[in-house]
């Protein structure tokens, strides 16, 4: 039960992503035709040994008679009687071309099969890469990192191997099998089904094993993701684990994961080598059954010494199906555990899409209103309840509140990160869930409290704003976000590298670089978090004034638990626990919290 319950899911995997090679069908025949030629000639290959063995260096034909084999075909292409000589000739020349026919046909098929297979990795890895980007922050929050990465660099490739590499192997192997079993039969049914008497064997080994190595591979690579997030986080946090002195104790934990790891690893290589060497065992005694029936037929003059030399070669190349569906069968077990770890991701909803034919957004909008709108967590953890904001055309807005008050929540729902569960947001008192998703955002800049840079120069990360920006317009965002303060010491300007996640520039560069991106979209409505963090007071005020003059000609809400630079704003928005605490104007604000 349990079998078939694994080769039904190792089944739905391969079924799930079929649509995968669709566009690879004409060149995935082209591989299984090389491969059936080869296969063809595989069986050709013993032929050739046979009639020399027989009608050169053991002839069994009477005197006046033709050798067997090879020796009838000499004698009608040359018209004459052959001798040991010829027949030895001509057998050694089909060697060759058999040989050489054959590796021109591997050699051929096994690039076109390396061709296909990385096009169906990139494939896969850019449709995975496209669904992570359009789960909600939710789902990130609850998959870590280095499990995601780990899905997408290691599991991709294996399942890949299951659906190109071993599919395509086993497919011409089983029709190898089934010629060379009928060839087998042909030359001796007794000795053929003393060799199929052993197949139920080496397939129940293969059965039991490979369900052992799926349930491995799943917790190696569970074990595995692990490690490599917090391998992410703990190299990412490098000087915070120096300041503080942990170095030792992060190098330990690393350690004690990695052994875990390398432990589940060990554990589904010491079940494939069981199964190697339980299929080889087994195919060994075939081949020593094999010798002694065969031996005997030969004294009893039922088989010739070539007859038995083909047939052993047959077993020997049926055997090497036999270990490459063994072999197979735990690239496959491995796939399938891979395929479901994929499959985790590619089957969760996309919460936020665009409906089909929705309009796209005003260019110019007028009003961004949150209307009683309410949205909680999966946790249980309530982010906003009840909100009624209205920002319009012209407003510069500060949005107050401690950390944890919904001031992030408030700002996701905006551009639709999230959706509200109760009430709506709404843009020209049209429902945002009504506009086209890539047009909305496209009306937002927005600058996040927690600074995301690549590891690029600082051109490339200010173009992920805007792509199309020219030099002029990098240069104005740099001036009004202060980045022009730094940007002149850094060799290479603009063109300067920066390392991994910005590093080498303090706090205070990485926010205002983040900042100079997100004015560069010149967007109609600008959300702004937390600007204000790590400057100091000419780069703040500098910050405000930008800021102020995008107001003019569009709508700004800047997102904020400080003080500074109240007076500025033309509405004052506090929020507490979720809820909108109170609204006052700059003359009557009163500045504690």
């Amino acid at each position: 039960m349990k079998f078939t319950r694994r080769a039904s899911e190792s089944w739905t995997v391969i079924r799930r992503f079929a649509p995968e090679l669709r566009p690879f069908a004409r060149a995935l025949l082209v591989v299984v035709l090389l491969g059936l030629g080869a296969a063809g000639l595989e069986l050709l290959r013993p032929w050739p040994v046979q009639w020399i063995f027989d009608g050169a260096l053991v002839p069994t034909g009477g005197a006046g008679e033709p050798t067997p084999g090879l020796g009838r075909l000499v004698a009608v292409l040359t018209d004459r009687q052959p001798g040991p000589e010829s027949v030895l000739i001509f057998g050694v020349a089909l060697v060759v071309i058999v040989s050489v026919g054959r590796s021109l046909l591997e050699y051929a098929r096994t690039l076109r099969l390396a061709d296909v297979g990385h096009r169906v990795t990139r494939s896969l890895r850019a449709r995975l890469f496209e669904q992570l980007t359009r789960l909600s922050p939710r789902f990130h929050a609850e998959h870590k990192s280095g499990d995601l990465l780990v899905r997408l660099m290691g599991d991709v490739p294996m399942l890949r191997t299951m659906l190109v590499d071993s599919s395509v192997e086993l497919g011409i192997r089983f029709v190898l099998v089934v010629a060379t079993v009928a060839v087998m039969l042909a030359v001796d049914p007794w000795l053929t089904l003393l060799v199929l008497g052993v197949i139920p064997a080496v397939a129940l080994a293969v059965r039991v094993l490979s369900r052992r190595i799926t349930s491995a591979v799943r917790k190696q690579r569970r074990k595995e993701g692990a490690v490599a997030d917090f391998l992410h986080e703990a190299v990412s946090a490098v000087q915070v684990l120096q300041s503080l002195g942990q170095e030792q104790a992060a190098a330990q934990r690393f350690r004690r994961d990695n052994r875990s790891s390398e432990r589940a690893g060990l554990r589904a290589r010491r079940l494939a080598a069981r199964l190697s060497v339980t299929v080889e065992s087994l195919l060994g005694v075939v081949v020593a059954g094999t010798l002694a029936l065969g031996g005997h037929r030969v004294l009893e003059g039922e088989l010739s010494p070539g007859e038995l030399l083909v047939f052993v070669s047959y077993v020997r190349g049926l055997l090497k199906p036999i270990r490459a569906a063994s072999r197979h069968g735990e690239r496959i077990a491995k796939g399938a555990a891979c395929g479901e770890r994929i499959l985790e991701v590619l089957d969760h909803e996309v919460e936020v899409i665009s409906r089909p034919g929705a309009p796209l957004a005003p260019r110019r909008p007028q009003v961004l209103e949150w209307r009683d709108v309410s949205y909680s967590y999966g946790d249980g953890v309530r982010g906003v309840s009840a909100v009624d904001l209205e920002l319009r055309r012209g407003d510069c807005v500060a949005l107050l509140g401690p950390s944890g008050a919904g001031k992030s929540t408030l700002t996701s729902l905006a551009v639709r990160l999230i959706d509200p569960q109760a009430g709506s947001v709404r843009l020209d008192d049209v429902d945002l869930r009504e506009w086209e998703l890539g047009s909305l955002r496209e009306r937002f800049g927005v600058c996040l409290q927690d600074t995301v840079l690549f590891g690029d120069t600082v051109r490339e990360n200010l173009l992920i704003g805007a792509p199309d920006a020219d030099e002029e317009q990098l240069r104005r965002a740099c001036r009004d976000a202060g980045v022009d303060l730094f940007l002149a010491g850094m060799p290479g300007g603009l063109d300067a590298p920066l390392g991994a996640a910005g590093a080498g520039l303090s706090g205070g560069e990485r926010r205002r670089l983040a900042l100079a991106r997100t004015l560069l979209r010149e967007a109609p409505i600008l959300i702004v978090d937390e600007p204000f963090n790590g400057l100091d007071e000419h780069a703040a005020t500098r910050v405000m004034d930008t800021l102020r003059d995008r107001s003019a000609n569009g709508m700004v809400l800047v997102v904020t638990h400080g003080q500074e630079h109240l007076a500025r704003f033309d509405r004052i928005v506090r929020m507490r626990a979720g809820r909108l605490d109170r609204r006052a104007e700059p003359a009557d604000l009163e500045l504690s919290p």
